[in-house]
């Protein structure tokens, strides 16, 4: 995958993510269609710009922004 490819990926997740709240990467995989691997490399991504915040339940891992 293309550089490019997961930075537009970011860009769709951050977007949901803005508009809707904290989320599961479970949702997350529902609301922008994207396989697991586009979201981790995303995710990965937004981590590595200081942009979101993962937390953890028992069964499932959520993430949210971090506005700054």
């Amino acid at each position: 995958m293309e550089k490019d490819k997961i930075g537009h990926n970011a860009g769709l997740i951050w977007q949901k993510i803005d508009a809707d709240g904290a989320m599961s990467v479970s949702a997350l995989k529902k609301l922008t269609k994207l396989d697991m691997r586009q979201i981790f490399l995303a995710l990965g991504w937004l981590a590595r710009e200081n942009k979101v915040y993962f937390y953890y339940t028992k069964d499932e891992m959520f993430v949210s922004l971090i506005y700054h």
